[in-house]
């Protein structure tokens, strides 16, 4: 984070480097997209005030105002650009909302938001961007998460029963209703001829349940045609065989990797090391409820697909995807009365 220190003196400065990151040919108006605009006075909290000509044109009116944050999930924030800046550094740091606030000295229910905010955007920018996809070698692999209702004791209470115990462990598939959501993973291996190519890439998926019919469409989706797929010998994956090459290790019989006599390595070593990692990133929540799980999830996707990249680059990726989310996924969960269906709220 050493980067951010000449920014962080005060919130002008803050708010010109964020500026800068969002707008890095020039301001233009976030409404029409015209860069005619006019630089005004500052805000209060140093954000910088500027008047479309286009826009005031268009409407009649002397002015047409917005500010650096206008039409960005940042508009109705009441924290500084400072604030902002400091608690995204630390959000890149992987800490939870206990930390993040002991760190940035703001209330903790003020960080849960900020990082639901955050980990809202990279979900609808990065996570659901269909142009994704995965190719060459992929690994997929399926595990099941600890993740009931924490911090809603409403949805206890339609249940009709008592809090789940912490720290419980079932054995078997499990469901999202069992109270261990099942996550489906895909890697592309990294390309070990390639000494510049980037760190392996994961999708993760947080599902309801671990059927064929459920993760046919994803796989289609993100999986290019005729690539490699390596899995268990679960039957779940049998429909890979018409689009893929297909090859599975045998995990009941003790078999964990082998080499084919075209010289490929059959294995699913990546994707389960992935696991290990992406459950020490969850450990630090102490507990995590289904309704934040996806979004948790796409936060450590998009930081370990970003990796290989110095901090100062991951950092400005997230802040060009950041700026460039509409905030409509988060405020559809966020506006409703009751917790959302996993089919939508997962997908």
């Amino acid at each position: 984070m050493k980067h951010l220190i000449p920014y962080l003196q005060d919130d002008q400065k803050a708010a010109d480097y964020l500026r800068q990151l969002r707008w890095p040919d020039g301001v233009q108006c976030p409404r029409c997209g015209s860069d005619a605009v006019e630089p005004r006075e500052r805000c209060a909290n140093g954000l910088q005030r500027f008047n479309c000509v286009h826009c005031a044109v268009r409407l009649g009116q002397q002015f047409a105002m917005f500010t650096d944050w206008t039409s960005s999930i940042f508009e109705e924030s009441k924290l500084s650009p400072l604030e902002w800046l400091l608690v995204m550094g630390l959000w890149q740091l992987k800490l939870n909302a206990t930390e993040i606030a002991a760190a940035a000295d703001i209330q903790e229910r003020t960080a849960q938001r900020c990082i639901n905010l955050l980990d809202g955007g990279i979900y609808e920018t990065y996570h659901l961007d269909p142009t994704r996809q995965l190719e060459h070698q992929v690994e997929a692999d399926e595990c099941y998460q600890s993740a009931g209702s924490k911090g809603l004791a409403r949805e206890v209470e339609r249940h009709e029963r008592a809090p789940r115990q912490r720290g419980i462990q079932l054995r078997g598939r499990a469901t999202a209703e069992m109270g261990r959501p099942p996550l489906l993973g895909l890697v592309q291996r990294r390309d070990k001829t390639d000494q510049d190519a980037p760190a392996a890439q994961v999708y993760l998926e947080v599902l309801e349940n671990v059927r064929s019919a459920t993760i046919k469409p994803i796989i289609a989706a993100k999986v290019k045609g005729g690539a490699q797929f390596f899995t268990d010998e679960y039957n779940i994956y049998h429909f890979t065989k018409a689009d893929y090459d297909h090859r599975t290790v045998n995990h009941g019989a003790g078999e964990y990797a082998r080499r084919d006599p075209d010289g490929t390595c059959v294995h699913c070593n990546t994707m389960e090391g992935l696991w290990s990692s992406l459950r020490n990133f969850l450990d630090r929540f102490k507990g995590i409820s289904q309704r934040f799980l996806h979004l948790r999830v796409a936060r450590y996707e998009f930081l370990h697909n970003h990796g290989h990249l110095h901090w100062r680059q991951t950092f400005e990726a997230t802040l060009r995807s950041i700026f460039s989310t509409t905030g409509d996924y988060l405020r559809r969960m966020a506006h409703q009365h009751r917790r959302m269906p996993l089919t939508l709220c997962y997908r």
